[in-house]
């Protein structure tokens, strides 16, 4: 990073405070039942910032859940795109790592050669600041995806936050993160022994993952063993069908769209909502459905992650948060479907 600072904790949340009155700044916050969700925050007092995880990601507030497209005049067949009213610029505080590299798999979809206008002009308009991890989630193996608990990319967002002993370390990764620093007070030049203490965190992090996955050659092997009875077991006996894996999952991309009429039949509107591959419908064509059956469909989610996004977008779709498991009602672990059809392959070819 080109500039590194240390400040106190007091000096962040004077800093947060001052951010809140230029953006709409959105941040981890307890919720009832002690629940952590990221919603707007109007000053650093509303932050929970030793959160480990929440249910959505922060990538609503770049790819929303639902979000008008645009207006048609019914009569003449005019249509006109539905800019949102937008006096001032977002701004994400505490995103973890894992969920910041989720939005950089976003970009290479929504930002490749087809470019999604709708997800640009948000992420254009929303600055990102990445809170480091100092400990493993529950059900966290992002550290075997490459994705975690310390940020692993060198482009794509705008600060990083590291929580020390006693203070803070912020790094910059882009013009845009440097001007926000010129908001806060009390920065001080980090040193090597700063960067030698962030270090040890890091390993102490890394240490404390009790899950894994081993990820070596897995996309080859899941696609060379697609009729594992794996997911025929799993489907029949724990799948419910229910959306919930794609709907958390902070990589999922694949939408529908709908066309609402006024009711005075002159206009409609069309908006685009989040979709999923798990749903029966998804997959029905003409005179037929490519994945009418559980089995199938959750055999593309699992392939999809772990396998064929690696083809499409040369990373894995899983960014090893945990959510798909940890909202599954029936807790399917899509990293133990994995590890079975792993340990199967190793007897067959040793044995």
């Amino acid at each position: 990073m080109s500039d590194a600072f240390i400040f106190s904790s007091e000096d962040l949340s004077k800093w947060v405070d001052r951010l809140t009155a230029v953006f709409d700044v959105f941040g981890p916050t307890r919720k009832k039942r002690n629940q952590v969700v990221f919603d707007r925050i109007i000053n650093a007092e509303s932050l929970a910032l030793d959160y480990c995880s929440t249910m959505l990601s922060p990538r609503q507030f770049i790819y929303p859940p639902r979000q008008p497209l645009f207006k048609i005049n019914r009569k003449t067949g005019d249509h006109q795109t539905i800019v949102p009213k937008q006096s001032r610029k977002s701004l994400i505080f505490a995103i973890h790592p894992c969920d910041m590299h989720a939005i950089s798999v976003l970009d290479r979809t929504f930002l490749g050669d087809l470019k999604d206008s709708y997800y640009k002009r948000l992420r254009r308009n929303t600055c990102t600041i990445v809170l480091n991890c100092n400990r493993a989630c529950d059900k966290g193996f992002c550290a075997s995806m490459a994705t975690g608990p310390f940020l692993q990319l060198q482009e794509g967002f705008d600060l990083i936050l590291t929580a020390m002993a006693r203070d803070y370390l912020i790094e910059s990764g882009s013009e845009r993160g440097k001007k926000l620093l010129e908001k806060a007070n009390g920065l001080r030049a980090a040193n090597k022994k700063v960067f030698a203490e962030k270090k040890k965190i890091e390993k102490q992090a890394r240490e404390s993952f009790t899950k894994t996955l081993d990820t070596k050659g897995l996309p080859e092997l899941l696609m060379q063993n697609l009729n594992h009875p794996v997911y025929e077991q799993t489907a029949d006996a724990r799948c419910l069908g229910c959306t919930n894996c794609t709907m958390v999952c902070p990589t999922c991309y694949c939408y529908n769209v709908r066309d609402n009429t006024s009711f005075d039949l002159k206009s409609a509107i069309r908006s685009r909502y989040w979709d999923s591959c798990q749903e029966l419908h998804f997959a029905r064509v003409h005179q037929g459905n490519f994945r009418s059956s559980r089995e199938a469909r959750l055999r593309q989610f699992v392939t999809h992650k772990l396998a064929t996004w690696v083809e499409q977008y040369s990373c894995f779709g899983c960014i090893g948060c945990g959510r798909c498991m940890s909202w599954c009602p029936t807790g399917i672990d899509l990293t133990e479907m994995a590890k079975e059809i792993q340990h199967d392959v190793k007897i067959e070819r040793t044995g």
